[in-house]
């Protein structure tokens, strides 16, 4: 399953990559057509299904993010974030930090000129884990301890939506809920929110999907 929904979110980026070189001919307008950005945030992870009793807890993500319009209105975009999910225990005060590599695959509809709305999917991979012991007895104050995973890989849904504060900052906000939740009821599930700024690296107004249009004599 992991495989296969890489292939297909790979697929789907390189799809809209050629397409927007082979059919477009040069022709430029004033809206951009594409963008590529720098995002980095903070996530706030709470955890469903919980047995443990686990607390949100507060971490940050950052990565890089490529969009594509599609039409006037619609754009395709494609994330890939290093994210950290962590969750915490008061009695005894224990830290969970999880670090997963995310790719989000999602649809973006442009409400105005300055605001877009987000709806889409998302695929994660677990990295590593740490739990953090508050030890007053250590010179630190705290012990940093291995940690197993609660999913070495998750598929989620997420909703959301993005600000320009300028031509090149934008702030955003999106929920991804595991999707775990809806079809296997007994599993262990994310929800994560995250509030990120975005900042634009390139941008291109090349228009695509256009061509050349002939006219008979």
């Amino acid at each position: 399953m992991t495989s296969h929904f890489l292939k297909t979110g790979l697929s789907i980026l390189l799809i809209c990559f050629y397409s927007s070189h082979s059919f477009s001919q040069d022709i430029y307008s004033s809206k951009e057509s594409s963008r590529f950005s720098f995002t980095a945030g903070m996530t706030s992870t709470t955890l469903l299904k919980d047995t443990f009793g686990y607390k949100p807890g507060i971490l940050c993500n950052g990565g890089f993010m490529y969009s594509l319009a599609i039409s006037e209105k619609f754009n395709v975009v494609g994330n890939l974030l290093y994210t950290g999910k962590s969750l915490k225990n008061d009695s005894p005060i224990i830290k969970y930090r999880y670090f997963y590599i995310d790719l989000p695959i999602y649809l973006q509809y442009q409400l105005s000129d300055n605001i877009r709305l987000n709806l889409g999917g998302q695929y994660s991979w677990f990295t590593n884990s740490k739990a953090i012991v508050i030890d007053g007895s250590n010179s630190t104050g705290v012990n940093v301890e291995k940690s197993g995973s609660l999913k070495e890989s998750d598929y989620g849904f997420l909703a959301g939506a993005e600000i320009d504060l300028n031509h090149a900052i934008s702030l955003a906000a999106r929920y991804t809920l595991s999707g775990s939740t809806f079809f296997e009821m007994n599993k262990i599930n994310f929800g994560v929110f995250q509030f990120s700024f975005n900042y634009l690296i390139y941008s291109s107004h090349k228009k695509n999907f256009s061509r050349t249009k002939t006219e008979n004599q």
